[in-house]
């Protein structure tokens, strides 16, 4: 992410806003992306980077052993003018860079994304749409690319979103570890201290009126030590999509809380969406522990309902140029 100073951090995955910025600024950038493995890789098919032609760059592709050489090539394909598709590891020409475990990657460093496809992109998701940037594989125009035209679909999903309802220096330390891991973060609170402190730390600040901007790819996290705070709150929470839904408090605490939700007519299945205590570290006590342990399962239970950070992407014999789809599931971007 762009850090105070207005730099930005060179491993995150803050690609889209980097490159956006970039381009706006009259710099040429190149898109690269991870179209195919060959072994194991830490970071999975669609990773990508964004590289300016300045040799700026943010994102990576590997553990970090090959990123500069990847954004030297990416300043090189700008400069010729061409896409090109370049192997890393074995059966690679570049036989000083290696991968661990004998495995290999393959990259398509695509000099041809306009600033308009990333921005409608970029809109679609601020909306909490998907879309779709479909990346050349090959063709005439790509350097090591073959002369078969297809395309990699690479899917872009809307951030995770983190709501937080709560009062004190917990909802400030969730916002600094869920901002780091690149979620969203509301943070409600009837608190001007604990707005201020979230608010610092990168939240925006919503009321406590309901559960407006709660979707499937949000969590809800209840962070009150008055737990009567909850009680209109949590059938709300229970009628969204959320893929988490956590409370602190101690087992008896949640125990009252079943109870009084049962009394309410909710049954077993909505019960049980609802996690607590919150968190997978027992008897935390620190705030900042209790964030952690809160940002673990929310975390976990993300990847468990197909919410994680990593996205599903497919490979396609295709014609192109293809116009961006209209409906309201997915964009496809190669004007």
């Amino acid at each position: 992410m762009k850090r105070p100073d207005g730099t930005w951090d060179t491993f995150d995955d803050y690609v889209l806003d980097f490159a956006i910025e970039r381009m706006r600024a009259r710099e040429r950038v190149a898109i690269v992306t991870l179209v195919e493995i060959e072994g194991s890789s830490p970071r999975p098919l669609g990773a990508q980077m964004a590289v300016s032609e300045t040799g700026a760059w943010t994102g990576y592709l590997s553990g970090g052993c090959i990123e500069r050489a990847v954004a030297a090539e990416a300043v090189d394909a700008i400069a010729s003018g061409r896409c090109r598709r370049v192997r890393y590891g074995r059966g690679s020409r570049y036989i000083d860079i290696s991968l661990p475990c004998g495995s290999a990657i393959e990259l398509v460093f695509d000099i041809d994304v306009s600033l308009r496809q990333l921005e409608q992109i970029d809109q679609r998701l601020l909306n909490r749409y998907e879309a779709v940037l479909n990346v050349p594989l090959g063709g005439p125009d790509m350097d090591g690319g073959g002369n078969e035209k297809a395309l990699f679909a690479r899917l872009y999903r809307p951030r995770r979103r983190l709501a937080v309802f709560g009062i004190g220096p917990v909802p400030v330390q969730l916002t600094r570890i869920a901002v780091a891991a690149g979620f969203e973060v509301v943070v409600h609170t009837p608190d001007e201290l604990t707005a201020s402190g979230a608010r610092d730390a990168g939240a925006v600040i919503g009321s406590l009126d309901g559960m407006a901007g709660v979707d499937d790819r949000s969590a809800i996290v209840f962070a009150f030590h008055d737990h009567d705070r909850e009680e209109r709150l949590l059938p709300a929470a229970l009628a969204t999509d959320a893929f988490y839904i956590g409370a602190m408090g101690s087992r008896a605490t949640q125990a009252t809380r079943l109870e009084r939700l049962e009394k309410q007519g909710f049954g077993r299945r909505e019960l049980e969406r609802i996690q607590g205590p919150a968190g997978l570290l027992p008897h935390a006590r620190s705030a900042s522990d209790l964030a952690i342990s809160i940002m673990a399962e929310v975390v976990e239970a993300a990847r468990s309902a197909g919410e994680g950070d990593h996205a599903s992407h497919r490979t396609r014999m295709a014609s192109w140029p293809r116009q961006p789809g209209t409906d309201e599931s997915s964009a496809e971007a190669r004007l």
